[in-house]
This record gives C-alpha cells, sequence and structure tokens, in this order.
C-alpha cells in the first residue's frame, strides 16, 4: 500500500502535536529516516509543506494568497484580511501579495485550494460567456 504526501503530513502532525521542541526533534529525526527508508525523501518538501497547513489550520492561522493588478492600500488589505479571517475563522491571517496585471483590476484571494475570483478578467469571461448563449 503506497502512504499518500497528505497521510504521511497528518502522521508527522499526530505524531509532533503538543509535543515539546526536544520531543519534535526526535520525532523529526525518526520520520527523515522513515522516509528515506520508504524511498520517500523526494517529497519531503511536499510533505512539510502539507503538515505546515494542518500546523496552521490547529492553530488558527490561515494564508491567504491576494493577488492584485497593482499596489493596494494598507486600509483595503487590512478589508481583505478581516474578510479572510472572518471566512475562515481564523485567529492570524497572513497574506501574501501578488501583483499579476492580467487580472485587469480587482482581486483573487487563494486560501489553500479555495479560489475567489473577483477579477475584473473574471467578471468579463462571465459576461461573455452568459452573452454567447
Amino acid at each position: 500500500m503506497k502512504i499518500s504526501i497528505k497521510q504521511y503530513s497528518q502522521t508527522l502532525f499526530d505524531l509532533t502535536d503538543g509535543k515539546s521542541e526536544q520531543d519534535v526533534l526526535a520525532v523529526l529525526k525518526n520520520f527523515a529516516e522513515q522516509l528515506k527508508r520508504d524511498g520517500q525523501l523526494k517529497n519531503a518538501g511536499k510533505i512539510m509543506e502539507k503538515f505546515s497547513d494542518l500546523h496552521d489550520a490547529a492553530n488558527g492561522m490561515v494564508v491567504a494568497e491576494v493577488v492584485v493588478s497593482k499596489e493596494i492600500a494598507t486600509d483595503e488589505l487590512e478589508k481583505v484580511r478581516e474578510f479572510v479571517a472572518k471566512k475562515y475563522a481564523a485567529k492570524e491571517v497572513e497574506l501574501k501579495i501578488v501583483i499579476d496585471e492580467k487580472i485587469q483590476g480587482g482581486i483573487v484571494i487563494r486560501v489553500g485550494d479555495e479560489v475567489i475570483d473577483g477579477s475584473v478578467a473574471m467578471q468579463l469571461k462571465r459576461l461573455k460567456n452568459i452573452l454567447s448563449k
């Protein structure tokens, strides 16, 4: 039976949750050795990324990628942070700002696998689809 990246990540999270720093280091050492035995060291980065997502979720932290066409004002960023915190019941929200002129305006918010697309480009695409029917 092949173990998925998600399963490895969940296992690592379960083994480290609530442990002291010294205990976590011991778990990580053993976990890395197990990955080596399983031939999964190549996936260590992906496993740690998923582990980080699990850790953040368990601690009320959300990382949101915010795509805009140009710099966004601080007060607008705070509104985005409040929206994300409320939507995901997060205690803490980290915003990663990406500037992409292709969206032509508006905003795209990505949290995990979910995308909230309020870009002008998407609105124009939706309008085109409606008009072409």
